[in-house]
């Protein structure tokens, strides 16, 4: 079968998957998963990519990702040749580390995004050993399971800063505390069950997890990308709205917060708020990388950036009005 064709661009969502070559191991012990995720962190921060969700499984792993520069494909092999040399020389294992191309299907809508993101979380309660399984067992499993960004959606205090988790805001609850709960209950929904409607939209299409309409038009548009003469490569490229600049996002916490632009360069006392704020929006919005945000606003090492919006997002959680008047600069900032 010929690799699928595929659509990028700019905020496009995927759920990803590769596999061990003949389905082999790819993480064999502990070292191989930390190894694997070290790498995944320096390619989002490389590629400006952001991650959704994550499993790792023995010989497979899933990402949820979102590309706001549409460099899907630039990414995974950053991630894949990294990590493949890695295991090829430790393990010394010649040839070929993961199973042909990586597979990536767009995800459309909101409601899809969240049955996706379950879906990936629930993988090691969905495999072989786990059958007949009790459903208390089953959720001790999913929730112990140290290879996946479960924990972290449901437990604060095991968030990790390279996740996004912005999106359990579609549990629909006024606190990020409440939106926690309600995910860890629609996921335990699921530990013995199966989600018929996106089982449904995983078989319907090889490209794309949506609606209807929305597999059509990707359909359709690869087909006609098939027959049209002269197009080189196996990926077509959709426009999308220009990302807003630094200087847009810049204006709009200056305006907000009644600073001058200099002041979120610097680190007066007074203005750290808005310039986590400029940061967290940045890294968002503007489809840079973290490291072109911070040299932006005069951070010296990569890693502060990290530690910063991860200082944000704990905020975020405990102060009702910073939350609420950083929704609204969202809103600004994304609609103008």
């Amino acid at each position: 079968m010929p690799r699928a064709w595929r659509i990028r661009y700019a905020g496009a969502r995927y759920h990803v998957t590769a596999r061990g070559d003949a389905r082999q191991v790819i993480f064999g012990e502990d070292d191989d998963y930390r190894r694997f995720l070290a790498q995944l962190q320096a390619a989002l921060e490389a590629e400006g990519v952001r991650l959704l969700a994550y499993v790792l499984m023995p010989n497979h792993y899933h990402l949820v990702v979102e590309t706001p520069q549409g460099n899907l494909p630039r990414f995974m092999q950053r991630l894949n040749t990294a990590y493949g040399l890695y295991y090829r020389y430790k393990h010394r294992a010649p040839g070929h580390c993961f199973q042909g191309r990586y597979g990536a299907k767009l995800v459309s809508g909101d409601g899809y995004l969240i049955r996706v993101l379950k879906y990936v979380h629930l993988n090691p309660v969905k495999v072989k050993n786990m059958e007949g399984a009790a459903r208390g067992e089953r959720i001790r499993k999913l929730s112990g399971y140290a290879w996946s960004s479960y924990p972290g959606y449901v437990d604060r205090k095991r968030a990790e800063d390279y996740v996004d988790y912005r999106w359990l805001r579609l549990m629909g609850c006024q606190t990020l505390s409440g939106n926690r709960r309600a995910y860890r209950k629609f996921v335990e929904g699921f530990v013995e069950g199966v989600d018929e409607e996106l089982e449904g939209a995983l078989a319907a299409s090889r490209y794309a997890i949506g609606g209807e309409r929305f597999r059509e038009e990707v359909g359709e548009e690869l087909e006609q990308a098939r027959m049209r003469k002269g197009v080189n490569g196996r990926d077509v490229m959709w426009p999308a709205e220009k990302a807003p600049g630094m200087e847009t996002i810049e204006q709009a916490v200056c305006e907000e917060y009644g600073v001058a632009a200099v002041d979120l360069r610097g680190d007066r006392q007074a203005v750290r708020e808005a310039k986590k704020i400029m940061l967290e929006l940045a890294s968002r919005y503007s489809g840079k990388c973290q490291r072109e945000i911070g040299r932006y606003l005069g951070y010296t090492s990569d890693s502060a950036v990290g530690k910063q919006r991860q200082v944000l997002r704990q905020l975020l959680e405990k102060q009702t009005g910073l939350r609420a008047r950083f929704e609204k600069l969202c809103r600004k900032v994304k609609h103008g």
